[in-house]
């Protein structure tokens, strides 16, 4: 579950917010209505500018490559433990300034908000987190500094946001792949947006960090140099999380007709040894990232993550 959030955090990247005003309403009063977009592959409605267009394998409307509003949500984290990350002490403590972030109300839920320049420059991020005990959604629009109008359309989208808990949604709906699930049979666990987790028993259990399990995360089209990137930005957030490397070197490489960049290690983790398979594929038309651990039965599970990965089909 460690490396689950990681994987959140690097993909949907709240990054630090500094000095800067912004009127956001303390309490958000929405219903659910005909000129609300549900997102794909989560349980959010908004109300989206009809210039702005759908980027799927990110779950984010985009009017271009600088000015997007994103949405991440989980239906299996507790947004009571989630949001003393989001505190000015919490994101002080990692080295960001932050003058706007109050907590604030979404109908019955709970939530923060944020506003200020992202750590790019000339960038602005606008934030909204809320959720309960049985799911956190995060939603972020970028937009340039010197963009006001863009701005204004993004806090318009987050002042329309409506959340249907009771919404029966397919878990599976931003899944940009196929795989045999004999191999492993492991059972899907949860969702986070674009990005699937499967374990042993199905279930989303926190708590238990040395679980064998594995995510495929939904990616964009991207080119070879972008996804070795993207491979080799993992491995420090794996350390940051506690998990020891004893390789790092990614290796590129053909798996069926996809390119390919590869980690194959051995790990530790509160002192437990266990390996660590980590795979990009590069799609046509889409990408995906594979990453298997195991802490027992270790070398049973790797030769299964590897043919998991190979019967992988990126649609």
């Amino acid at each position: 579950m460690k490396i689950f959030f990681s994987l959140i955090l690097t993909l949907f990247a709240v990054n630090s917010f500094a000095q800067t005003e912004s009127e956001f309403p303390n309490q958000i009063h929405t219903v659910k209505s005909g000129k609300l977009v549900r997102i794909t592959g989560t349980k959010v409605y908004m109300q989206i500018p009809k210039d702005y267009q759908y980027i799927k394998e990110l779950a984010r409307y985009q009017k271009n490559d600088k000015l997007y509003i994103q949405v991440v949500e989980s239906t299996a984290a507790n947004f009571n433990n989630a949001k003393t990350g989001f505190t000015r002490e919490a994101i002080e403590a990692k080295g960001a300034k932050i003058d706007v972030v109050k907590g604030i109300k979404l109908n019955q839920f709970d939530g923060i908000f944020g506003d200020g320049p992202s750590k790019y420059p000339d960038e602005i991020k606008v934030m909204l987190v809320f959720g309960d005990e049985t799911f956190v959604t995060l939603i972020a629009g970028v937009c340039k500094t010197a963009d006001g109008q863009g701005k204004k359309e993004l806090l318009d989208i987050l002042r329309s946001v409506y959340y249907d808990k009771e919404l029966k949604s397919d878990p599976l709906e931003l899944a940009n792949f196929e795989f045999d699930h004999s191999i492993t049979n492991f059972q899907y666990a949860m969702t986070a947006s674009n990005m699937f987790m499967y374990n042993e028993n199905g279930k989303a259990d926190g708590n238990n960090s040395l679980a064998n399990s594995f995510i495929i995360a939904s990616l964009p089209k991207v080119t070879e140099e972008k996804a070795n990137e993207f491979a080799n930005d993992m491995l420090w957030r794996y350390e940051k999380k506690g998990i020891k490397l004893d390789n790092k070197t990614i290796s590129k490489t053909k798996i069926g007709n996809y390119t390919a960049y590869v980690l194959n290690t051995k790990t530790t983790l509160n002192g437990t040894a266990g390996v660590m398979y980590q795979v990009a594929l590069v799609g046509e038309n889409s990408s995906l990232l594979f990453m298997g651990s195991a802490y027992s039965n270790t070398s049973n599970y790797l030769v299964k993550f590897k043919k998991t990965v190979e019967s992988i089909k990126i649609k």
